[in-house]
């Protein structure tokens, strides 16, 4: 055998498995294809439902497989899940509390009083459940297409020995969705495990921090702003000159003195806003009042030289 042919036979496995060893947290595209996953899986849940219901993601991580050889039976509920993408089934799981969650979002009903014990489910049961669970792996097709075709099956409910069956020998990781579902005074939690090979070629992709949407921006609420802004009271100023007058001086000015400028009829003069030039402008007379006509607009770059030169 080739070393070739040897790579491209058991190594491959191994090689997978070793690269679906990663950190979810570490993932920020993941775990917003998660969010998204969670946000789709509620509108669509909510338009069959009778109640209102609240479906958002928890958390994602990395973890084996449960220990299902010697879990005891507590009325936890599995679905194998199914995709042609998939080497190996993942798996849904939910408790009992989920199952009394889907009850009452999908007929508007009351659920069960706190403390009543749980009871075996019905047929009626796994359908609900089923369908609960086929709903929010139907909202994982297009969150997913990036990374391919997903289109998850969702197997009939069993419970912890028959999936103990299906995943026998299997030895890979699984990527965890936590959903927490409340409906109600109910709060519960809802998995969908995914193989960790199903991510691991795409490891680069979901490490890139995903490309956010510019924000919407409401007219009516920026016109409002602009005019807000637009009635601002501002302090305008007119300059008519700066002189620089030593403090003996100015101790002896006296009421009725005169003040020589350095500036004639014809000279220009500043206009501020707020302390900060605007425009020069010439200075004339309208019947009683003072008045000013604009000229020029003052470049902030070159006040800022002159000012440098003249000090």
């Amino acid at each position: 055998m080739s070393q070739t042919e040897q790579i491209s036979g058991a190594d491959v496995g191994e090689r997978l498995r070793n690269a679906a060893e990663f950190e979810p947290r570490r993932l920020p595209r993941l775990k917003h294809m998660a969010e998204t996953w969670a946000a789709s899986a509620a509108t669509k849940i909510s338009a069959i439902a009778g109640a209102s219901l609240d479906l958002t993601l928890r958390e994602v991580e990395s973890d084996f497989g449960p220990e299902l050889d010697e879990a005891e039976d507590d009325g936890t509920m599995y679905a194998p899940l199914s995709s042609p993408r998939f080497r190996s089934p993942g798996y849904a799981m939910l408790d009992h509390e989920a199952l009394e969650a889907l009850i009452s979002a999908l007929f508007a009903a009351e659920p069960s009083p706190p403390g009543t014990p749980p009871r075996t489910p019905t047929d009626l049961d796994r359908s609900i459940v089923k369908l609960g669970l086929a709903t929010i792996a139907d909202s994982a097709l297009s969150v997913f297409e990036m990374i391919g075709e997903l289109r998850l099956s969702v197997g009939n409910i069993i419970n912890a020995a028959e999936l103990g069956e299906q995943l026998a020998g299997e030895t890979d990781r699984f990527i965890l969705f936590r959903f927490d579902l409340t409906v109600a005074s109910l709060s519960t939690t809802i998995t969908f495990a995914l193989p960790g090979a199903l991510f691991a070629p795409h490891l680069r992709f979901l490490r890139e921090p995903p490309k956010m949407p510019p924000p919407d921006r409401e007219e009516s609420w920026s016109n409002a702003i602009k005019e807000s802004f637009a009635k601002s009271d501002l302090r305008l100023s007119a300059i008519v000159t700066k002189k620089k007058i030593d403090l003996g001086t100015i101790a002896g000015f006296a009421v009725g003195d005169t003040i020589p400028l350095d500036v004639s009829a014809n000279s220009l003069i500043a206009i501020e806003c707020e302390d900060q030039p605007l425009f020069r402008a010439h200075m004339g007379r309208s019947r009683d009042s003072y008045v000013v006509r604009i000229e020029e607009r003052i470049d902030p770059a070159e006040e800022f030289i002159d000012d440098i030169l003249s000090a």
